[in-house]
C-alpha cells in the first residue's frame, strides 16, 4: 500500500489497533427497513395507492417485526412473476435481506443506503453503527504500514496476516508486535512466532482459562500439578462436534486417591460425582501456559508500554482529519477514505522526520566550517559569536547550545 520506507531502519516493530468510524447515515430498525422495501417494490411497479401496515401502532416490537415480514413476503408472492426489470431487481433485493436471520435479530442490514454498515461494540454497554479500521504502525516513526477497514460486527484480528503481507511489501521486517488482548489468540500468536518476532501481548481470560493459583504445567513431563500436589496421570487426546465443527481437545486426569482425600475438593471439583478431577483444555493450553508465564515478566511489562504509543495517532487520524465519521456509503467507499488518510497522515510524519534529519545534517556541516575556519584565524571569542550568529540565525534568537561545545574567551 505505501512506498518502500528505505529511511527507517528495515527491523521494526508493529503494533495493530482497531478505530471505530460512525456510518454516514443512521440505523433503522427492520419494520422500517421492510416498509421501504415494500415502497420500493411499487414504485417499481408504477403504482401510486398502496396500504402498507402501521408498525408505529404495535406496542409489541417482536410482533411488529412479525407483521412487516408477513406482509413483505405476500407481496413478493403475489408480484413475483412479474417480467419487469425493476420490479424483480426490487423484488430480489427484499427478498436477499430477508433470507438473512442476522436482519430480524437486528445484526444484519440496518439501512438501505449503507447496506455494508454493521453494529459494532465498543465495550460490554456502549456500541456503534459503522466500520472498523485496523491499523499497523511503527514503533520508530510512528507510521501506518497497513490499514484495513470492515464493517462493525468485525473481530479484531481476523486480517493480521494480511497486514504482515502488507508491511512486508514496504520493506520491513517485522520482530516485536504490540497488541491489545483481542490479539491473544492461538492463530495469531503462531503467524507472529513463525515470523520469529516476539510477541508483546497480554493473556486474554477468554482464550486462556487456567486458574494458575490452582494449577502449574510442566512441558517435559506433560503434566498438570494442582496447588496440593497432585498430578495428572493420564492425557487422552478427544474430538468433539460443535455447530457442525471438529473441535480437538485434552482430557487430563488426576490421579483418583490423592482428589479423594483432598481438604479442598469441593472447591476443586464442586458436586460432581467423579472422585478424581478431569482437566478439559483445548490442545494450545500447554503452549499458552508459558506464554503466559513470560507476560508475567518485569522484561514483557517494560515492552508492553510501548503499545500506549499508537493512540495519539489514532486520534489525530479521527480530530484532524475525518476519520471519526464515514464521508460516503459503503465498504469500499470508506476503505478509499480510510487509505487516503493514513497516506496523508504518513506525508505530513515522513517530512517531519526527513526536515529533521536535514536540520541537523545542515547544522553540523555549518558548524565544521566555522570551527575551520576558527581554527585557521586568530578571531576572538566575541568575533566567532557573532560570525556563528550571523551565519546560522539572523541574530534576534540565542544561538543553540550545542553549537559552542567549547567556551569562547578572548
Amino acid at each position: 500500500m505505501f512506498p518502500s520506507l528505505s529511511f527507517l531502519r528495515s527491523e521494526q516493530e508493529e503494533r495493530p489497533e482497531t478505530t471505530h468510524i460512525e456510518a454516514n447515515t443512521i440505523k433503522k430498525v427492520p419494520e422500517r427497513i421492510m416498509k421501504q422495501l415494500a415502497k420500493n417494490i411499487f414504485k417499481a411497479m408504477n403504482q401510486e395507492e398502496y396500504e402498507i401496515p402501521d408498525y408505529t401502532q404495535i406496542e409489541d416490537h417482536a410482533e411488529a417485526k412479525q407483521v412487516m415480514k408477513d406482509y413483505l413476503e405476500d407481496l413478493i408472492e403475489q408480484v413475483g412473476k412479474e417480467s419487469c426489470e425493476e420490479v424483480s431487481q426490487a423484488v430480489q433485493e427484499a427478498q436477499e435481506i430477508l433470507e438473512s436471520d442476522l436482519f430480524i435479530e437486528q445484526k444484519g442490514i440496518r439501512s438501505l443506503v449503507d447496506k455494508d454498515a454493521r453494529v459494532g461494540h465498543k465495550s460490554k454497554t456502549q456500541n456503534f453503527y459503522g466500520y472498523k479500521a485496523e491499523i499497523c504502525q511503527t514503533t520508530d516513526g510512528s507510521l501506518i504500514t497497513s490499514i484495513i477497514v470492515e464493517p462493525g460486527s468485525y473481530v479484531n484480528g481476523s486480517n493480521f496476516k494480511e497486514h504482515l503481507e502488507e508491511t512486508k511489501k514496504s520493506g520491513l521486517t517485522v520482530t516485536r508486535v504490540y497488541g491489545d488482548k483481542a490479539y491473544f489468540r492461538p492463530d495469531i500468536l503462531n503467524l507472529i512466532k513463525e515470523k520469529e518476532a516476539l510477541a508483546y501481548i497480554p493473556v486474554s481470560a477468554s482464550a486462556y482459562r487456567i486458574n494458575e493459583e490452582l494449577l502449574s504445567y510442566n512441558k517435559d513431563s506433560d503434566q498438570w500439578f494442582c496447588v496440593m500436589g497432585n498430578e495428572t496421570v493420564k492425557m487422552v487426546p478427544r474430538t468433539r462436534k460443535r455447530n457442525g465443527k471438529k473441535k480437538q481437545f485434552l482430557e487430563y486426569s488426576f490421579e483418583r486417591e490423592h482428589c479423594r482425600n483432598c481438604p479442598r475438593r469441593a472447591e476443586c471439583i464442586g458436586k460432581s460425582k467423579r472422585i478424581a478431577r478431569v482437566l478439559i483444555i483445548s490442545v494450545n493450553t500447554p503452549e499458552l501456559y508459558e506464554y503466559s508465564q513470560r507476560a508475567k515478566t518485569p522484561e514483557f511489562l517494560e515492552e508492553y508500554r510501548k503499545r500506549a504509543k499508537i493512540e495519539p495517532k489514532n486520534a489525530e487520524l479521527k480530530r484532524f482529519h475525518g476519520l471519526d465519521r464515514a464521508r460516503g456509503y459503503g465498504l469500499r467507499s470508506i476503505g478509499i477514505q480510510a487509505k487516503l488518510t493514513a497516506l496523508a497522515v504518513n506525508l505530513k510524519r515522513i517530512a517531519k522526520l526527513v526536515s529533521a534529519l536535514n536540520v541537523l545534517n545542515s547544522y553540523f556541516l555549518r558548524w565544521s566550517r566555522c570551527w575551520l575556519l576558527i581554527i585557521r584565524s586568530a578571531w576572538t571569542g566575541s568575533d566567532v559569536q557573532a560570525v556563528l550568529k550571523g551565519y546560522f540565525f539572523s541574530g534576534f534568537e540565542r544561538p543553540p547550545c550545542f553549537l559552542f561545545p567549547i567556551a569562547l574567551t578572548r
